[in-house]
């Protein structure tokens, strides 16, 4: 588990589109397609499936193996049908131009892999953490692996096998040009001998042939042996683009009239929709017809039949004049011939399962996959074996004789395992199995079917002509077990095809225990109704296994959230699992609510996971009654403790006193400006800018041509610190640590200054500490003056900018001054120890001059880089002109507000989560008006500026504000609250300077509230003083 202090960024603000327009996944038969439906449905709302136009499964026609060329087609042509609901378009190829699709073939029965047949084995899981601690299947790696692939210009259709993640993402091949573009790698004649084969150079260019399957001899003779004597070996993937994806229709006989696709009679999609055409395959019937030198007579003498002919003849003179060629990936050199020892990934039999994802270097680690478990480990594994635990919903104890073990979408206590087994889908308090022995569930309308087999029969080979079962002739198993090969046997006489297993209700495994321990069949099994694998995958429950890895997904997190939120933190994938927890039973929630566990035991060492552990964890028990009420205040209390402690954790405070830098007949003199918030505002608040990365523009601002906000330090005789506040008129003298025991509570006019002093060294952090020792050390006594002409809870941003201040000029006594990053990470820190959840656009609005947008990337150290912004002095002057700044004459403490964003944010509202990504937008559209003076922009960002505040929080505006607003309709352009809102400053723009004129004398003379007063405000280009007087 990776310990990095970041927590990913989350996965609605990639910034990048999904990778394909279009998925169209094919499969043998409508059960199967329904299946793989439900997986597609599943990913809808995730990366990198989200924002696809379309994603769906499609069935070869009337359950017939139409081949997967017959399948591209009719694939293509349904991507066609649905774009032409949205798209108008003339032509095929004008149809496709634009639009990247990706077609994947992936139609077998799965009966080297029979627990993953009813979910397709492209659906096999893999220890990669996904969306809702769960694991990612081998379909979601293949797609990540392709994405890698740079679209092409003007649009591609990508079709490739699903049985197999290339590992193209390593070193990418450059995919450009016209036509239809293969790839290859060099590997063996041998087994070159075994797939396709490319004529063509070895660097790849033209395809003079196209060889399927193809002996030495007829390669050589073909030139297709390189120089080094391997071969161009087909890697199953093809890009069309849009004028060959045409080409390949039309040679179909699909055609666009009138808006509508249809099909000519007898062609080969008409043929193949009606299943009326032998198999048409990708990689020999239509990739043979390619090559520019191929002749028409003997291709069609090599690929078709009588029933092939004219339709293969039409796809050849389709494609003529379409330019063919092939890349080369550099993906491995097949120089033997041991599919193990291949750089796919290819799981598809149990024994490949178990070399993929097991042992010191299994195959899945060469192409990302860190972890041999997801979402955790079990609990403790022993013995001389290694063990894959995948989408468990409890974390067992194993122990494992040796070899390997993948235990898959279980609730069991302890196995006791052999090695070289594969557990799937049991529930069970103990599981024994020996060495060799897969045990799995197959789910059905009518209960669950126990299987059990060994992990090299195939069920493909009769059992009468060599077929093994549990690894042994099945003349064997039968004599022990006492029964008869056709009390069984029925179709192809294979294990596919034996009727052996019963329907009934346990998941334990129990009732085959008989099987593998070599006894003889009991009563019970005899006298039940017996049905075959051909069976249970006709009446399997797709539906019932995919929620079954959503149960053990939730119930792994509920059981262990500490382990669950760190993975997903680290993933990217915390509002997917806080979604997943809210939505679970009741039943199950309970156990968050217990009070046998302090809370803190429940969550993640590591502040911001933490954080959103807590926020998740609250939402999940608030239902449950009083018990449930009191934890879920605990957990609330704990989210937002933890992003206080990530703000802290990266500032250290002084643990020694420093020696003060003045005289005692000096002071240090800091004034600033405030701030006017533009755009952006929240996106800097933590933590959603961990998450996201902050954006905001504002503009630094004197109030009646003053600076607002002045504090003084000075050095006093006696060992005290004086705290002055001139503008309340307030004086606090801490003469020991204990006068800073409640410098948290952000109600107290002085804490601010108190925790100033403590940040900086000033004064002792440590409670136990001397004040008077310290201040000796100092060299005296500190006296601290501060004054703000601006009325508390403004919304200008006056709290930060005066912490920002005043831990400037305390640091002047000491002869410090603090590069501006750092003071405003310090200031940060400042405004956590307030409790006041401050973010940092206030300081550097504050502390830098000017107009600016300061931004930071996603990520725990948050130090926002600035960007003055060359506003020019007329727009600058025309602004000033329109803009007031209105007093409403009502106070607030942004504590409140910050608290609600920051908690809608903790907790994945879906109009926080909008609202976020459209301040981030916000900042860059306002940058761009600003610079290019553009007044008209400027008032229309303003404006979506103050929706998105409220989006964010509808509490932060209250009905004073529409009220006000519409008092002043005729002279206002836009408005926005200053700030958090709930009160303080609104910012108004007006129509022109004539109506801003009258806008103010309006105030002036009829003020909606007794302390309501406008003020006019000048930019300010210095932004922070400071100087030792």
């Amino acid at each position: 588990m990776p310990r990095s202090d970041t927590v990913a960024g989350m996965e609605p603000f990639r910034a990048k589109g999904p990778p394909f327009d279009w998925l169209a996944l094919t499969a043998a038969n409508a059960r199967q397609a329904a299946a793989y439906g439900l997986q597609l449905d599943a990913r809808a709302g995730h990366a990198p499936f989200a924002g696809m136009k379309g994603a769906f499964a499609i069935a070869d026609a009337r359950d017939a193996r139409i081949g997967s060329g017959a399948a591209t087609v009719l694939a293509l042509a349904e991507v066609a049908r649905r774009l032409l609901r949205t798209k108008r378009a003339r032509s095929l190829e004008a149809l496709f131009a634009g639009e990247r699709v990706l077609i994947l073939h992936s139609g077998g029965d799965s009966r080297r892999l029979p627990m993953h047949a009813v979910e397709g084995k492209i659906f096999a899981p893999v220890p990669v953490p996904a969306p809702g601690n769960r694991c990612a299947t081998v379909f979601d790696i293949l797609v990540d692996d392709l994405a890698s692939l740079a679209p092409r210009e003007g649009g591609e259709v990508l079709v490739g096998a699903g049985d197999a993640v290339l590992g193209l993402g390593r070193d990418p091949p450059r995919l450009a040009g016209d036509g239809v573009i293969g790839v290859a790698q060099r590997a063996s004649l041998e087994r070159a001998s075994r797939h396709g084969v490319f004529v063509a150079p070895a660097k790849g260019g033209a395809v003079r042939g196209f060889l399927q399957k193809a002996g030495e001899r007829e390669m050589r003779a073909a030139g297709a042996v390189l120089d080094d004597g391997r071969a161009l070996v087909d890697l199953g993937l093809f890009s069309f683009d849009p004028r060959s994806v045409a080409a390949l229709l039309a040679g179909a006989g699909v055609r666009l009239r009138a808006g509508k696709l249809m099909f000519s009679a007898c062609g080969l999609a008409d043929l193949a929709s009606r299943a009326s055409i032998p198999q048409v395959d990708l990689y020999r019937e239509i990739a043979m017809a390619l090559p520019a030198r191929a002749r028409r007579g003997e291709y069609l003498e090599a690929c078709a039949g009588e029933a092939l002919a004219k339709p293969l003849g039409a796809h050849f003179d389709a494609m003529r004049g379409t330019p063919f060629r092939v890349v080369v990936a550099e993906v491995g050199d097949f120089m033997n011939t041991d599919l193990k020892n291949t750089d796919f990934l290819h799981i598809g039999s149990m024994r490949e399962m178990l070399d993929a994802l097991c042992g010191e270097r299994p195959k899945a680690a060469e192409f990302g996959v860190v972890n041999s478990s997801c979402p955790a480990p079990p609990a403790a594994v022993a013995g001389r074996g290694a063990v894959a635990a995948l989408d468990c919903g409890r974390r067992a104890a194993v122990r494992i004789a040796g070899g390997n073990a993948v235990v898959d979408a279980c609730e069991i206590g302890s196995l006791e395992l052999g090695g070289a087994n594969i557990v799937h889908g049991i529930d069970a308090r103990t599981l024994a199995l020996p060495r060799g022995v897969a045990l799995f569930a197959v789910p059905t309308a009518r209960g669950v079917a126990m299987v059990a087999c060994g992990v090299d029969d195939d069920f493909k080979t009769p059992l009468d002509e060599g077929g093994t079962i549990f690894g042994a002739p099945f003349a064997r198993f039968l004599a022990k077990a006492g029964f008869r090969a056709e009390d069984v046997l029925e179709g192809d006489r294979t294990l596919w095809d034996a009727r052996l297993w019963t329907i009934g209700a346990a998941r334990d495994g129990r009732v085959l225990r008989w099987m593998w321990s070599g006894a003889r069949a009991p009563r019970a099994w005899r006298v039940a109704r017996r049905h075959s694998m051909r069976e249970l995958l006709a009446i399997g429950d797709a539906a019932a296994i995919a929620e079954r890895r959503v149960r053990m997904g939730r119930l792994a997190a509920i059981r262990d959230p500490a382990w669950a939120f760190e993975c997903a933190a680290t993933h990217g994938q915390l509002d997917e699992l806080h979604r997943a927890l809210r939505a679970a039973p009741r039943e199950e929630r309970r156990a968050l609510a217990s009070g046998a566990q302090d809370p803190g035991a429940l969550l993640p060492r590591r502040p911001l996971p933490r954080a959103y552990a807590s926020a998740a964890l609250s939402c999940a028990v608030r239902d449950l009654g009083a018990a449930g009420a009191r934890r879920a205040a605990e957990f609330r209390a704990q989210a937002f403790a933890a992003v206080g402690e990530a703000v802290l954790s990266r500032f250290e405070l002084p643990q020694r006193p420093a020696r003060a830098a003045i005289m005692h007949d000096q002071a240090v003199w800091t004034s600033t400006p405030v701030r006017v918030d533009l755009a952006g505002g929240w996106t800097d608040t933590p933590p959603i800018c961990n998450a996201v990365g902050g954006s905001v523009v504002n503009v630094a601002v004197t109030l009646r041509g003053q600076l607002p906000i002045q504090v003084v330090a000075k050095l006093e005789e006696e060992p005290v610190i004086r705290i002055t506040s001139t503008d309340l008129g307030e004086t606090r003298v801490i003469c020991s640590v204990r006068d800073l025991a409640h410098r948290g509570d952000p109600t107290r006019w002085s804490s601010l200054a108190e925790n100033a002093l403590v940040l900086t060294g000033a004064a002792p952090s440590d409670p136990k500490a001397s004040l008077a020792k310290w201040l000796r050390a100092v060299g005296g006594g500190i006296s601290l003056t501060m004054f703000s002409a601006v009325p508390k809870g403004s919304g200008l941003g006056t709290s930060s900018i005066l912490g920002a201040a005043t831990i400037q000029c305390l640091d002047r006594v000491f002869g410090r001054e603090r590069p501006t990053g750092e003071l405003f990470a310090a200031t940060s820190a400042l405004e956590q120890m307030l409790s006041t959840r401050g973010g940092w656009q206030d300081q550097v609005g504050g502390v830098l001059g000017g107009f600016k947008i300061a931004r930071t990337l996603p990520g725990a150290d948050q130090r926002p880089v600035a960007e003055p912004l060359a506003v020019s002095a007329a727009f600058a002057r025309e602004l000033s002109a329109r803009s007031l700044l209105y007093f409403t004459g009502e106070r607030r403490m942004a504590k409140n507000i910050l608290e609600s964003v920051v908690w809608n944010h903790l907790t994945h509202e879906p109009a926080a989560v909008e609202a976020v990504r459209g301040l981030k937008e916000n900042a860059l559209r306002m940058r761009a008006a600003l610079v290019e003076g553009d007044g008209r922009a400027f008032a229309g960002e303003v404006d979506r500026y103050m929706r998105l505040k409220r989006q964010i929080d509808p509490g932060s505006s209250p009905p004073m504000f529409d009220a006000l607003a519409r008092r002043w309709k005729r002279e206002l352009s836009s408005w926005c609250f200053a700030g958090a809102g709930g009160g303080g400053f609104m910012l108004l723009v007006a129509r022109d300077a004539r109506a801003a004129a009258r806008l103010a004398a309006s105030i002036d003379r009829d003020p909606p509230h007794p302390r309501a007063r406008a003020f006019p405000f000048e930019v300010d280009s210095v932004g922070l003083r400071c100087a030792v007087l």
